[in-house]
Parts: structure tokens; sequence; C-alpha cells
């Protein structure tokens, strides 16, 4: 192994953050925004101490100093309710520094780029987005760098990463051994500077073969997240044979010690509950990803155990 990448992993053990006890804090918050101070205000019943913010991100309006202290200000008054709150990146593209709009920064600047860096194009209906190919070793390094100063600038105890990877399951077209690799460097990167991450990962696990999965446990590693869009897909679902290999494919996560969080914005809530209820174990960190500004009502996983 290069000597780089020795002192990376033996910084590792700094990564301290601990993801909450599922049977109490059964919800992940995502997507916050400086609204998260005004629901904590009105509706101080909604959160419970313990869980977890996923992302905090705050409207930059031109002045990042501002910025960066009403998002201090909140992850305060999170923190005095038992809350713990984690930054937003993309870890696969890049965008001008005069169209990023959120602080922290939510993707790292294109001019942190080497020039004619090796793209895959534009992101869809945002020409000036680009899509950095994580298949190029100089243009992989130059975005891990731009993510690593953009994380310097703010500390958090957790990294979501969006724009992770995406599987072929999921119209993906790049290599999944490249998209893993990304997602490996990038996870010692944080570990060394102490925090855990939390990956979105586009893929139906159904689809997911063996050496697929290998290199998903490898990149992700024990003790970090993945966060599904799509946890059990219409296909999946309509198929006995797909749920029972998704299931298959999320235990391994789970005995892996990887955390997952599942969105419920493809299947109905219950729906989704009662199927992840039909497997998951007490002590799983399995969790259901929630919008902030919405009731979340009873916790689950506090009586659905298996």
């Amino acid at each position: 192994m290069h000597a780089s990448l020795i002192a990376v992993a033996l910084a590792a053990s700094a990564a301290t953050y601990t993801w909450p006890d599922p049977q109490q804090n059964g919800l992940v918050l995502v997507n916050a925004n400086q609204d998260m101070a005004v629901y904590l205000r009105k509706h101080p019943d909604w959160f419970r101490a313990g869980e977890l913010v996923l992302d905090l991100s705050v409207r930059n309006q031109n002045d990042a100093a501002a910025a960066a202290r009403e998002r201090d200000d909140i992850v305060a008054q999170l923190a005095g309710k038992g809350l713990t709150a984690g930054t937003y990146t993309s870890g696969t593209t890049v965008e001008p520094l005069a169209a990023i709009q959120l602080w922290p920064f939510d993707k790292a600047p294109v001019e942190w780029m080497p020039p004619h860096f090796a793209s895959t194009g534009s992101w869809p209906g945002d020409a000036a987005r680009k899509m950095v190919d994580v298949r190029d070793h100089r243009a992989r390094r130059a975005l891990q760098e731009g993510m690593r100063r953009l994380w310097r600038q703010t500390g958090a105890p957790i990294r979501f990463v969006d724009n992770a990877a995406a599987h072929s399951s999921t119209g993906g077209t790049l290599p999944w051994q490249a998209y893993c690799d990304n997602m490996r460097e990038i996870r010692l990167m944080a570990e060394s500077m102490g925090s855990r991450v939390a990956f979105n990962v586009a893929m139906h696990p159904a689809m997911l073969s063996d050496a697929d999965m290998a290199q998903l446990i490898a990149a992700v590693g024990a003790g970090n997240g993945i966060l599904m869009e799509d946890p059990w897909g219409a296909a999946t679902r309509e198929s006995a044979d797909l749920s029972a290999r998704a299931q298959t494919r999320y235990r391994q996560l789970l005995n892996a010690g990887i955390a997952i969080v599942a969105l419920t914005g493809n299947v109905p809530p219950a729906a989704l509950l009662a199927w992840v209820a039909s497997w998951r174990r007490r002590n799983d960190r399995l969790y259901i990803g929630w919008p902030f500004f919405k009731d979340p009502g009873k916790r689950p996983w506090e009586e659905t155990t298996k």
C-alpha cells in the first residue's frame, strides 16, 4: 500500500461518531436547511435527543461568513436538544463558484479542478454542473482534494456524500469498481479527518452481484452508512424472489457494520416499514429518512423488532 494511504488508514481511528440507537432513534432527518430553526422553536416535540440530522445547509446569499454563523447557531440549538448535524457534499459533481448557493458549499467549485479535467458531461438540466469521470485518477484526486478543502472549513462528525455511485441497475454508465474506488478514497479521507460518512448510492440491491456487493462493502466500510432513495423499488416489491434477494443484500450490509438510511419517497411508508420489520433485527443500524418539517409521530422500531 502507498505510504499516504497507510497514513490515512491509521488515522481512521479518529472517526468516533456512533450511529444512534435504532430502538430509540429510528429516524434520520435529511436535507435540513435554515428553516430547521423555525421548526425547533415551533415544534420541539417533533425532535428527540440522540437523533441525527444527516445534512444541514443554509442559503449562502453571497455572504459566506453570515451563512456560517447562521449554521453554527442552528447546530448549537440542535446540540442543546441532543441532536447531531452533518454536512452535505456531492461526491461526483462540481459547479462554478458563482452558482453555489449553500453553506457549507454543497459541491467543490469547478474553479478548483484542473483545466480540461475528465468529465462525463453535464448534469441533466444544468449545463454548468459537470460530472467528474471517476475513472480518471487525476480528475478524481482533484475532486477529493476539493472536498477535503470544504470539510476543513466546516467540521462535522458525519458527512453525507450525495451522487456517490450509480449501479447499472439504475442507469449508471461508469464501471461499478470506479465508483467504489472513489467512495473508498472519500471514506478514508473522511475518517482521517475525524468523521464518518454516509453515501447516497443509486442501486437496486436485488440486482447486485456477489462481486458488486464485495466491492461496495469494502468501499463504504464498517461504521459508515448508505442512503437509499429507492430502498424497495416497484419491480422488487412485485416479485417475491427479488424481495428475498434484496433482503439478503441488506443483511450483508448490516452484518458488515454498515448503517442504512431508507427514504420513503417512492414507496408508501407503511408498506416499507412492514416489509423491513419482517426481517430486521433488533440492533440493526437501519433508519428511516425523514423530512425535518414533518411531524414524525411514533418512531419506527420501538415495538416492531424481530
